[in-house]
């Protein structure tokens, strides 16, 4: 592309992100628990949200219950500073620590079979979030396969097909735009 860069490397932009210190979450819930969320300023990298939140916020679901946050090192230690001791984890997998004044669930692992380093390091970061990749949840609630998964795998196929269909026609006369092309 005749030696022009599209993105400057990310060491070129460090510099200028650092500028902002505090960036709004534009994320929303009638809770505010993103905000409760981005309030406990967990590091980056450290942590990811994972289950039917990560459908909420790509607009696949009305509404959540509550935040399930997978946390590891720095992230876990600030979550122990909450002061709620941790409990073995309903599945008897990992550790849990219930947020004390939020509905938000902090695990020290997810489920068995998901390796906590893979859900945080490919975690899609939106608005400043990281959170399981889409892929993920779908292959998690479908394993899972309880009845209240059942509509978020169907919301997630459906997206899938729109995505996959013909595409939009952009002539409007009355030739099949399918066999004029």
């Amino acid at each position: 592309m005749n030696g022009i860069a599209i993105c400057p490397p990310a060491e070129a932009i460090a510099p200028r992100l650092s500028i902002v210190a505090d960036p709004p979450i534009m994320v929303t819930d009638p809770a505010g628990l993103f905000a409760e969320l981005a309030r406990l300023a967990l590091p980056l990298g450290e942590y990811v949200v994972c289950g039917s939140a990560a459908l909420y916020v790509r607009g696949l679901r009305a509404r959540m219950g509550d935040l399930d946050v997978l946390a590891r090192g720095p992230a876990w230690l600030k979550v122990l500073t909450l002061g709620v001791p941790p409990s073995v984890a309903l599945s008897g997998h990992g550790l849990v620590v219930n947020h004390p004044r939020a509905a938000i669930e902090f695990v020290d692992r997810w489920t068995p079979g998901w390796p906590t380093d893979y859900l945080i390091a490919s975690a899609d970061l939106i608005d400043g979030i990281p959170f399981m990749r889409l892929g993920d949840v779908l292959a998690w609630k479908q394993r899972a396969r309880r009845p209240k998964d059942l509509p978020d795998i169907a919301a997630v196929h459906r997206l899938r097909r729109q995505w996959n269909s013909d595409p939009i026609p952009t002539r409007t006369d009355k030739t099949d735009w399918r066999k004029a092309a």
